[in-house]
């Protein structure tokens, strides 16, 4: 009853994040329009690849150990801060001495003042203990105010664009500086929340735990840099390859097509950390819940597939349009990805990271290869195909591992008509609220 509680809760505050997140999306696209959409794509990429590879992996540590452990939550908040601060200091001199001394590449990404791509770059730390800490609180599985600090950051992130952006017309530089604002807000924020449920206190090092944590997080790492890359490695090519505004088209596809994992998303959230603080465990359960959620996001595909062209038009002016083609060519990809993200969690609670780690490599080789053969013939397009093929590929390799791994049957994974059935309970009962509703609208 806790994880359905935990998946609806998180869904809604995805829901909710994904209607904050289009708006914002919305008001950038058209106040920056396509060539400043994509300056604002490029100053973010380099402090996003920074952070990412400095989380070395002990974020998806923290939510494991957290619940394995539960009287080591107090180390594992010092283990981080000690960490986020020495890597992302080191992260951040690096980028901006990447950019100041203008090393080699630096004068691709460069489409604007220095100032706009130092700022972010300075962030790295707040970010990485911001992910490290918020990953020890998913941990406790207290995913319902988990759920509140990501709504409340979100919204905050909103305001701070009408503000900068859209009322006070600073332009990418408005958008930058509220993308730092909010980074900083949330460290203040996440401190007071580890008060509150009682991890913050006096500075504590585990080595035993240290050396458990660190065997989990370096394969982890790996997988995170490997998912990372496949995930965004084309915007680099991208970036190299064709000009600014084709970058901003295929951030807009990008960012339609992953809000598509929004049940995919709150599934995977809550799932681990009810895996990994159970003591006994059904092995299948990631099979039932992977095979509704297939069921979601493949209707879903089939509709933004359909709608896609009506979509960007509407939302984002017919000056994005060519953001539609892309848009359709990674939905195949991103439908056939839910099952491995899903099943995956119960991977990571078995502390079997290692088996993560090589898929990774090969996936994200074949979308870097994919990039480089397919955007020179297809464009933006191309990117889209290579990306799909390699989200595909990477959800094979985790359900093939799954299956092994805890010996259930593939057949487990195959929708079938008993798994409609509770849809059409709830719709029936749906409709036998609203019909005695619609009879006293009609008397009135």
């Amino acid at each position: 009853m806790r994880l359905a509680w935990n998946i609806l809760t998180t869904l809604a505050a995805r829901l909710v994040l994904l209607a904050l997140a289009l708006f914002s999306s919305i008001i950038l696209a058209r106040i920056l329009g396509p060539e400043g959409r994509g300056v604002f794509a490029l100053v973010l990429l380099l402090p996003e690849l920074g952070a990412t590879f400095g989380l070395l992996g002990f974020e998806q540590a923290n939510v494991v150990y957290a619940g394995l452990e539960p009287r080591g939550r107090g180390a594992l908040v010092w283990h981080s801060t000690a960490i986020a601060g020495v890597v992302g200091g080191i992260i951040a001199v690096a980028g901006v001495s990447f950019f100041v001394l203008r090393g080699p590449g630096s004068h691709a990404l460069l489409h604007g003042p220095l100032w706009l791509y130092i700022l972010p770059l300075l962030t790295v730390p707040s970010a990485l203990v911001t992910a490290y800490w918020g990953a020890i609180l998913r941990g406790m599985n207290r995913i319902f105010l988990m759920n509140a600090v990501e709504v409340g950051t979100k919204g905050g992130s909103l305001l701070l664009i009408l503000v900068l952006v859209w009322w006070l017309r600073l332009g990418v530089a408005g958008a930058v500086s509220a993308e730092t604002l909010v980074s900083a807000g949330t460290v203040v924020l996440m401190v007071g929340l580890l008060r509150h449920v009682g991890t913050w206190g006096r500075p504590s090092f585990d080595w035993p735990l240290w050396r458990r944590i660190r065997r989990f997080a370096l394969p982890a790492y790996c997988g995170g840099i490997t998912s990372y890359l496949n995930y965004r490695a084309d915007q680099f090519i991208i970036a190299a390859l064709l000009p600014p505004e084709q970058l901003g088209f295929y951030a807009i596809a990008v960012g339609l097509a992953e809000r598509l994992w929004i049940l995919t998303g709150a599934v995977a959230h809550a799932l681990l950390p009810h895996l990994a603080n159970s003591t006994e465990r059904d092995p299948a359960l990631s099979a039932v819940v992977a095979r509704h959620v297939m069921i979601w996001t493949g209707g879903a595909c089939l509709l933004v597939f359909a709608l896609a062209d009506v979509m960007v038009r509407v939302m984002y002016s017919s000056a994005f349009v060519e953001a539609v083609s892309p848009l359709r060519w990674m939905l195949p990809g991103i439908f056939i990805a839910t099952a491995g993200k899903v099943l995956v969690a119960e991977i990571l609670a078995r502390e079997k990271i290692h088996y993560t780690v090589w898929v990774g490599i090969i996936t994200v080789l074949v979308n870097i290869v994919g990039n480089f053969l397919l955007v020179p013939r297809m464009g933006i397009s191309g990117a889209a195909l290579a990306s799909s093929i390699s989200y595909a590929l990477l959800s094979l390799i985790l359900t093939w591992y799954y299956l092994r791994e805890t010996h259930v049957q593939w057949t487990a994974l195959l929708p079938s008509r008993s798994d409609l059935l509770p849809y059409t309970v709830l719709w029936h009962h749906f409709l036998d609220v609203v019909s005695p509703a619609k009879g006293i609208i009609r008397g009135v």
